[in-house]
C-alpha cells in the first residue's frame, strides 16, 4: 500500500498504530479530524476515563508483564533496560498530559466565570436604565 492514510477523504483510521510507512512516521495515526485540530479534547478525554493513579498502575502491570513473563519479548537484558526506559519516558509524558489537562480545565472555569460576571454585570446595568 503506497497511498497515505488520508488519501480517502471521509475515512478515518481504525488499525494498528505502529507501521513502517515513512509517510506515516511523524503522523497522529490514532487522532480523528477535530482531535487534532484540539488535541487538549484528546487529553481532557483520557482523564475523564482514567484517574492519573490508575493509569500508572495499568502501566505498571504491562510492563511488569513485559519484563517477567517467561514468552517475554525482553529476554535479552538490553531490551528489558529499553523497555523500563520506554516505561519511565511513557510515565512522565502522562504526568505532564495530566497537568496540562489539569491546567487547561482551570483556565476555561475562569473565562468562563470571567464571562459570566460580565454578562451579570452588563444585565444589572440594563435593568437600571
Amino acid at each position: 500500500m503506497n497511498e497515505p492514510l488520508t488519501a480517502r477523504p471521509g475515512v478515518s483510521f481504525s488499525g494498528k498504530t505502529h507501521n513502517k510507512h515513512p509517510q506515516w512516521y511523524s503522523q497522529p495515526l490514532r487522532l480523528n479530524k477535530e482531535q487534532r485540530h484540539e488535541p487538549l479534547m484528546v487529553l481532557d478525554e483520557f482523564f475523564q476515563c482514567y484517574h492519573l493513579n490508575e493509569t500508572r498502575q495499568i502501566f505498571w502491570d504491562w510492563l511488569t508483564e513485559v519484563v517477567s513473563s517467561p514468552r517475554s519479548i525482553s529476554i535479552d537484558p538490553h531490551e528489558r533496560s529499553n523497555h523500563m526506559y520506554f516505561y519511565e519516558k511513557m510515565e512522565e509524558l502522562i504526568e505532564a498530559a495530566y497537568i496540562i489537562a489539569k491546567r487547561t480545565r482551570k483556565q476555561r472555569r475562569k473565562v468562563a466565570k470571567r464571562r459570566y460576571k460580565r454578562r451579570s454585570a452588563g444585565l444589572q446595568v440594563e435593568m437600571r436604565k
